[in-house]
C-alpha cells in the first residue's frame, strides 16, 4: 500500500473546513434574526437550521442546543464577528490601553461600549424575559463577566489617576457596570427613543460626574 499523500486531499480539506464556517455564520446570522422576531421560546433548533439551509443535525454537532446557540449569537455580538478573539484583546479595547488620562479612557470606552449595545442589549433583554432557566443563567454570566471587565477598568482609572478621592476602586467598578448595563440602552435608546448620539453623550457626560475630579 502507497503511504504518499494523495494530491489535493489538504485543499478538500480546507475547503470543507471553510464551508462548515460559512455554514455556521449563516446558522448564527439566522438564529439571531428568529430570535429578535419570534422570542427565545417560539425560537427552535430546527427552524434555524432550515432559514440557514442546514440540517438540524449540523447546528447541534457543530453549536448545541438551543441555550448554546443563544451563547454563541451573544459572543458574536459582542465580538462583532465570529473571530475567535477575546472582547479584551480586540483592537478596539487594546487601542484604549494606550490613552495617558482617565477622560480620555472613559470617552473611548464609552464609544465603544455603545456600538456593542446596538449588537447586544437586545438579545440580553430577550433572554432575561425568557422564563427558560438556561436563558436566564446566560444573563447571569453576563452580568459576572461585566463585573469582571469592569473591575479590570476600573484598576486602569485608578492608575491614570485623575478620579475623585470618594471613587474607590469598587464605586468606581459598580459605577461603570451600573452606566454600561443593556437595560440602560433600552430604556434611553429603545423605549424613549434617543439617538445613539445622544445616549453615548449622557453616559460618558455621567461617567465623568461620577468618577472624574474637577
Amino acid at each position: 500500500m502507497s503511504l504518499k499523500p494523495v494530491k489535493g486531499r489538504r485543499y478538500d480539506a480546507s475547503r470543507r473546513q471553510q464551508q462548515a464556517a460559512e455554514a455556521r455564520r449563516a446558522v448564527l446570522t439566522e438564529a439571531r434574526r428568529l430570535l429578535l422576531s419570534h422570542g427565545y421560546a417560539r425560537t427552535t433548533v430546527p427552524a434555524v437550521a432550515t432559514a440557514a439551509g442546514v440540517s438540524a443535525e449540523f447546528v447541534y454537532k457543530n453549536i448545541g442546543a438551543k441555550p448554546a446557540l443563544l451563547a454563541a449569537v451573544l459572543d458574536v455580538a459582542v465580538g462583532g464577528d465570529d473571530a475567535p478573539v477575546a472582547f479584551a484583546e480586540r483592537d478596539s479595547i487594546t487601542r484604549l490601553r494606550t490613552l495617558t488620562s482617565a477622560a480620555e479612557v472613559i470617552e473611548g470606552y464609552v464609544h465603544v461600549m455603545a456600538q456593542v449595545q446596538v449588537r447586544v442589549a437586545p438579545l440580553l433583554l430577550l433572554a432575561s424575559q425568557s422564563a427558560d432557566p438556561e436563558a436566564a443563567d446566560l444573563v447571569l454570566k453576563a452580568d459576572a463577566h461585566r463585573v469582571v471587565g469592569m473591575t479590570g477598568l476600573a484598576h486602569h482609572l485608578h492608575r491614570l489617576g485623575g478620579l475623585r478621592a470618594d471613587a474607590t476602586v469598587d464605586a468606581t467598578r459598580d459605577v461603570l457596570w451600573t452606566y454600561t448595563s443593556a437595560q440602560l440602552y433600552d430604556l434611553l435608546v429603545d423605549r424613549r427613543g434617543w439617538s445613539l448620539q445622544q445616549y453615548k453623550q449622557f453616559v460618558r457626560e455621567a461617567l465623568a460626574a461620577a468618577l472624574l475630579a474637577s
